[in-house]
């Protein structure tokens, strides 16, 4: 076996979508294997990076912030390909859901980089702009045909209560949780932005102070108190945790951290488990006094903060940052918008016609997807809870 066989068999699986994309022209060998369904599976399995982040400022076109530019990227940023004029909601691994800008009960699931989409069948609830979705897709060797969830938190402010709507790939079809969360106060509760999901459990942050916790499998609910003082953080995953991030002003020129921090929060109680200094004055100088937040985090230790104008890609573990954006060259400045992390994936948006019964009838979804590529035929060797927190 030569190093070519050994790195098109071994290596190209770990390698970004838009690097695979240029390496199709080293030989027709080569083009015909990362065209082929089985690399874009074991690669989407072993490409798991963050890769950039989609963002979207208020009625405007999207756009695609890569971490490398020389190897992570997508054909069309805008997402032009999709049908309609969208508004981009939520990322899981690879995937991007969107919403319609017309109206608001047609999403599209879709993989930027391989332009593959779809559009979902409409909810039976109003699914209007003060709802939130999070969208669940687990990659594993199994999950061949990129099975995938969407729930959605719909606010009912009359009866003060919340109904969740889910939406199964393997079904095609939406249906309502038969648990509701009902919330005290007197105002309407608002979300804070859509979930984050982690496993099977999806995460919400509410404006009355606690992260709404609903578990997929079981389908019930739990909620955990946001830290104090409330500030613009967001919620994340450290080494398999949940956590909240969120940046932390001091006033105190005693202060070991400096004037501004970034905060870890875990466990039931939410208490203070890290702290990180920000060397803000090194991106704004000494003398800076604007606004500091935490925009994004990402499940790999990253953080997109706002300082000022400038969004900062702050790795936790390094506790280095580096400017990645500046939001003078976004038309609402206002408003930094949504900053979605995306994994630069060849993850296939199975067609509705052709999805598995179950996960594990992976013998069909390879014989069904052989024929399609003329690879021949393949066989196969041999009532309240809290959701995982630190």
């Amino acid at each position: 076996m030569g190093i070519q066989d050994v790195i098109k068999t071994d290596v190209l699986r770990f390698v970004p979508a838009k690097s695979l994309c240029r390496f199709k022209s080293v030989s027709k060998d080569w083009n015909q294997w990362i065209s082929s369904p089985f690399l874009a599976h074991q690669q989407a399995i072993h490409f798991t990076k963050t890769s950039g982040f989609f963002s979207q400022s208020n009625s405007q076109d999207c756009f695609f912030i890569p971490l490398d530019p020389h190897s992570h990227g997508v054909p069309f940023p805008s997402l032009s390909f999709l049908p309609e004029s969208t508004s981009i909601r939520t990322t899981s691994n690879g995937l991007l859901c969107c919403q319609s800008t017309f109206q608001d009960s047609i999403y599209f699931i879709c993989n930027p980089a391989t332009m593959e989409w779809r559009q979902l069948p409409e909810p039976s609830l109003l699914h209007g702009h003060v709802s939130a979705i999070a969208l669940a897709f687990t990659l594993s060797t199994f999950n061949f045909e990129s099975q995938f969830q969407i729930v959605c938190a719909v606010p009912f402010h009359s009866v003060k209560a919340v109904y969740f709507e889910i939406y199964s790939s393997r079904t095609n079809t939406w249906k309502i949780s038969d648990s509701q969360y009902f919330y005290a106060g007197d105002g309407d509760l608002m979300f804070k932005g859509d979930g984050f999901c982690i496993g099977e459990t999806v995460y919400w942050e509410t404006s009355n102070g606690v992260i709404l916790g609903f578990d997929l499998k079981y389908e019930v609910y739990g909620e955990i108190q946001l830290p104090l003082p409330p500030g613009h953080g967001a919620i994340t995953e450290i080494r398999g945790e949940m956590c909240y991030a969120m940046v932390i002003t001091c006033n105190s020129e005693n202060d070991e951290a400096g004037a501004y921090s970034l905060g870890i929060y875990g466990g039931h109680d939410m208490v203070l488990k890290h702290r990180f200094p920000l060397d803000v004055g090194s991106y704004l100088g000494e003398d800076f006094d604007g606004e500091v937040r935490v925009l994004s985090c990402v499940s790999d230790g990253m953080a997109m903060i706002l300082v000022g104008s400038n969004v900062i890609l702050y790795d936790v573990e390094k506790r280095k940052g580096e400017i990645v954006k500046k939001l003078v060259d976004l038309p609402d400045r206002a408003s930094a918008g949504r900053f979605l992390p995306y994994v630069n994936s060849l993850v296939r948006v199975c067609p509705v016609e052709r999805m598995p019964r179950e996960d594990h009838d992976l013998q069909e979804v390879l014989r069904n997807t052989s024929e399609l590529v003329g690879f021949g035929e393949v066989s196969l060797c041999g009532n309240k809870w809290i959701g995982p927190t630190i």
